[in-house]
């Protein structure tokens, strides 16, 4: 792999296409305001979107004869650029990880997307390989993860003949739990929250005179109407959060090469992303609302390389498990962090501190909205119930614990998460404490860990002092050992 390399030429329609989706909603929007009685406003939109199209294009084309690659010596050689040329060189030990994904344009013309995250590259991944084959893709992740080892011409000789790996550990997600996570997707709040947001721009859609009917109607119905509009509301945004978790979700599977995990997933984008074991810097188990009472669970790994926007910079290794299965399964893939985790609770004086944050805001909204503005407000005291319920919920879910190598805590916002995470792994450990915590003699524990190529931290509100105090020394003597 040595000669300069360009991607496949439906890069450029790859390209094309890609950039085109991202303006789809403006298209449909100006295609509707444009085709009204006045030609003039719709030969301008036209014109406007022809120029867009050919721009989009063009800009395609060049990317696609400007940017060479190639690998040599474990070593990635990127030039890109045409009135000013970038010339990067990446080096084999800088890769944290590689993401091939087969969305659906790449899948049109056979290829797939390469992800290159680096150590120190920000957000986003340093290398984005939009159209390459199958087999490049397979080539690139081989020589820029492997190390390298000295070998004799006659084991050269067996090393090019094409072999299969087996996995030593093979991990796949059933239909039967795919459909449960789908059921149970703590998705569905924001879907929710998508879909009634698209209700409330209907006005852009419709006529005046057929939306101001619609809206007298609704106002006029009451709640014998208003109800099953929510109740629809709800059932489709349930809808769309099942399919979409089907689709994102299908076919998944984990499989562990050595040091290095292998996760495959995605129906209609087919996404693979390989880290290594030891770049694992922490390990979160979720059980969200739905999937607790059933004792199912998610676990999400955070990586030095490797995580995603939409899984805020995670990576999910389970996607749904039955508690009582996550350590075996760990086990095999993270033996490190195979093990129960015994969690001591917040004292009973921490009580009063949960439920005041959960109730303060609820209460004062009710109090003064029903008061000052509309009696109906009053219903509100409902919520502040709901939201008592569920500070004491907290409460009984927050609380840390540690052995000889590990540092796990439990909170919950929504969902509850245990967080766990190796000595060696923290990056930075601190407590916190505010006027009226030390009234009451409780902290709050911090710690961050390397998540992607950035930093991400974890806290857990109102221990008892004493214990808070532990956790950190626990951690100081683990810096004490690095000076000696």
């Amino acid at each position: 792999m040595s000669d300069l390399k360009r991607l496949h030429i439906a890069g450029i329609f790859v390209s094309f296409l890609t950039t085109l989706r991202g303006f789809l909603l403006p298209f449909i929007l100006t295609f509707f305001l444009g085709s009204t009685s006045e030609p003039v406003g719709y030969f301008r939109f036209e014109f406007i979107w022809i120029g867009i199209l050919f721009f989009v294009f063009i800009s395609g084309m060049i990317h696609w004869l400007t940017f060479q690659y190639r690998i040599m010596e474990g070593e990635l050689y990127i030039q890109r650029g045409f009135f000013v040329k970038k010339k990067r060189y990446i080096q084999q030990k800088r890769v944290q990880s590689i993401d091939i994904t087969a969305g659906l344009f790449q899948r049109m013309f056979g290829l797939v997307k390469v992800k290159i995250e680096t150590a120190g590259g920000g957000a986003e991944p340093e290398v984005s390989l939009i159209a390459v084959s199958r087999e490049e893709a397979e080539a690139i992740r081989s020589e820029l993860l492997k190390k390298k080892v000295e070998v004799t011409e006659e084991e050269q000789v067996l090393e090019d003949e094409p072999k299969e790996e087996e996995a030593d550990f093979t991990w796949t997600l059933s239909k039967r739990d795919l459909i449960i996570s789908a059921l149970t997707s703590s998705g569905l709040g924001l879907t929710i929250s998508a879909v009634a947001a698209l209700f409330t721009q209907m006005e852009q859609f419709l006529p005046e005179a057929i939306y101001e009917q619609v809206f007298g109607f609704f106002v006029g119905s009451g709640w014998a109407i208003v109800l099953p509009i929510i109740v629809f509301i709800i059932f489709l945004s349930w809808c769309i959060s099942f399919l979409s978790t089907l689709i994102k979700y299908g076919g998944f599977k984990v499989e562990k090469f050595g040091n290095e995990l292998v996760i495959t997933r995605g129906l209609i984008e087919r996404r693979q992303l390989t880290i290594h074991t030891h770049r694992v810097t922490a390990v979160r188990i979720v059980r969200n609302l739905l999937r607790q009472p059933f004792q199912y669970g998610s676990v999400y790994v955070e990586s030095a390389g490797g995580g995603t926007n939409d899984e805020q910079l995670s990576t999910v290794l389970l996607p749904i498990s039955k508690d009582e299965r996550v350590v075996d399964i760990l086990a095999e893939i993270l033996p490190k962090y195979a093990f129960l985790y015994q969690v001591s609770p917040v004292p009973k004086r921490s009580l009063i501190r949960f439920l005041n944050r959960s109730t303060t805001l609820p209460l004062l909204a009710t109090v003064l909205i029903g008061w000052f503005i509309n009696p109906i407000a009053y219903y509100g005291f409902i919520v502040v119930a709901i939201c008592f319920l569920f500070g004491i919920w907290q409460y009984k879910d927050t609380g840390s614990g540690i052995n000889q190598t590990h540092l796990w805590i439990r909170y919950r916002k929504i969902s509850q998460t245990l967080v766990i995470s190796e000595k060696p792994k923290i990056q930075a450990a601190e407590i916190r404490t505010s006027f009226f915590q030390r009234r009451r003699k409780v902290a709050s524990f911090r710690f961050s860990v390397l998540s992607s190529v950035v930093g991400k931290s974890f806290t857990v509100m109102d221990l008892d002092k004493n214990e808070a105090e532990q956790l950190l020394m626990w951690y100081s003597n683990r810096l004490d050992s690095k000076r000696d």
